[in-house]
Parts: structure tokens; C-alpha cells; sequence
């Protein structure tokens, strides 16, 4: 009984020393939030709808993309199961097609799988992430309950992934994790990117995680940069930005060409 105890008083410590730890997801730091989950919401007619929770210990940014007219939709990020998202998905009666992973971190896939039976989506991650998913090292869902994910399907860079009158194309930005993408939206009124734990307002992701670089992630930055449209960037932890603020006031961009 003892033992028992000892064990859960161990894991409970280990996580909210690590979640302690984790919370300086970025190369900087930022305020999350103090609210565990919200959503904001963009609603404008023949647009994509947008909903955002703020889940984990972490403070990660979980999104709810969904086409109102075709009742189809998809999950970016599930860093725990949630009550709220599934209800939500069942009161609007939505078709959740994917779940898909910006990368292949504990706070951004434990509720993968859940959601997964709950909906019957088919979990996306970028190939070079099946290592990461399979792995609770690697992962680091060590931490909790040594956690995997099965991917049920892997994408690339310039990929389509598409549900109801919309797509995402998929941008692989490595440098926090070998495979972290990020995904474009665009419309006739909206320039969207999801950047994971890629970029964050004034600040980017860790690169001292297993297969982060600094170059390499400097280099993804150039690559977001070379864009040249002004997107409003969705971020996997803190609030939302524009690509144009980042690379006119974020420090990582500074001198860059």
C-alpha cells in the first residue's frame, strides 16, 4: 500500500516539476494564459471556423478547425483529452476527419488517441515524427503514463490535408523536432498559419530536445519569412500573431535575410 502510494506521489511530483520545466516551451518566455481552456472563435460566413482550448499543464494551444456548412472538421494538437472540445464536436454534429500533430511532443499529442476512438479521425503526424510518437523517450510521455500514438497517416512538405470545402498545406519547418510542420490556410479574406512549437509571439520553440537544431530551426524561420504574405500566425502555446509583427520585432529575426 505504501509502495502503491509512493509510486502515484512520484509521478505526481515528476509532473508538475517537468510541466515546471516544459513551460519554457520557447527559447524566451511568454504568459499562457491563466485560464486551462477558452476558445475563441472566428465566424464569418464560407470561412473556416476556428476554435481554440488551451489545455495541459504546459498551457497548449489545442484548435478545432470545422466547416459549418459540411460539417466536417479537424484537431491540431490534442495535448490531453477534453470534455469540452467533444461535446462541442457533438452538439455541432461535426464529421472530425483528422487529428493532426504539428509534432510529436507529449503536450501536443496525449489526447490523440482518445479523440481518436471517441471520432474515429484518422491521427496525421510528418513522417520524420513516427520516431517521436513510438517512443516515450523521445516524446517525453515518459513523464506521466509512457504514452504512444499510432499515426494513421504520415505527410510531407507541400502535402494537402483536406476536409469539407477546405484545406491545410503542410510546411515542414524542423528545428524543435526533426519532423514540426506547420499549416497554411488561405481564403479570398484569411492568411492563416498553424506554427506549432515552430514560432511563437516575440519568441521560437526550444531546440535542446531530442533532433531540435538551431540552425536548422533558423533556417525554417527563413523559410516562414520567404512567404511574404502578412499571415496571422496560431501558435501551439500563448496568444496569436502575424508573420509581419515576427519578423519586424521578434529577436530571432533580427539581421535575418
Amino acid at each position: 500500500m505504501i509502495k502503491i502510494f509512493m509510486n502515484k506521489f512520484m509521478i505526481a511530483a515528476r509532473f508538475v516539476i517537468f510541466s515546471a520545466i516544459f513551460a519554457l516551451v520557447c527559447a524566451g518566455c511568454f504568459g499562457c494564459g491563466e485560464k486551462r481552456e477558452k476558445t475563441e472563435k472566428n465566424k464569418e460566413e464560407n470561412e473556416m471556423e476556428i476554435s481554440r482550448y488551451i489545455l495541459t499543464e504546459s498551457q497548449s494551444n489545442c484548435y478545432l478547425l470545422y466547416d459549418e456548412k459540411n460539417k466536417k472538421a479537424c484537431l491540431i494538437d490534442p495535448g490531453e483529452y477534453d470534455e469540452e472540445i467533444m461535446s462541442f464536436i457533438e452538439e455541432k454534429e461535426l464529421d472530425c476527419k483528422y487529428i493532426i500533430l504539428t509534432h510529436g511532443h507529449f503536450d501536443h499529442i496525449i489526447g490523440a488517441e482518445p479523440f481518436k476512438e471517441k471520432t474515429g479521425a484518422k491521427i496525421a503526424a510528418h513522417e520524420l515524427e513516427e520516431e517521436y510518437l513510438s517512443d516515450p523517450g523521445k516524446s517525453m510521455t515518459f513523464y506521466f503514463a509512457d504514452e504512444t500514438v499510432s499515426a494513421d497517416m504520415f505527410f510531407k512538405d507541400g502535402d494537402l490535408i483536406e476536409f469539407g470545402d477546405f484545406s491545410l498545406r503542410v510546411i515542414h519547418t524542423p528545428g524543435h523536432s526533426k519532423g514540426s510542420s506547420c499549416f497554411v490556410y488561405e481564403s479570398e479574406n484569411k492568411k492563416i498559419i498553424f506554427t506549432g512549437d515552430t514560432l511563437f509571439l516575440g519568441t521560437i520553440g526550444r531546440y535542446d530536445f531530442y533532433g531540435g537544431d538551431h540552425d536548422t530551426l533558423m533556417a525554417s524561420l527563413k523559410k516562414l519569412k520567404s512567404l511574404k504574405i502578412d499571415y496571422t500566425i496560431y501558435p501551439g502555446h500563448g496568444d496569436k500573431t502575424t508573420l509581419e509583427y515576427e519578423i519586424a520585432h521578434n529577436p530571432y529575426y533580427a539581421g535575418m535575410r
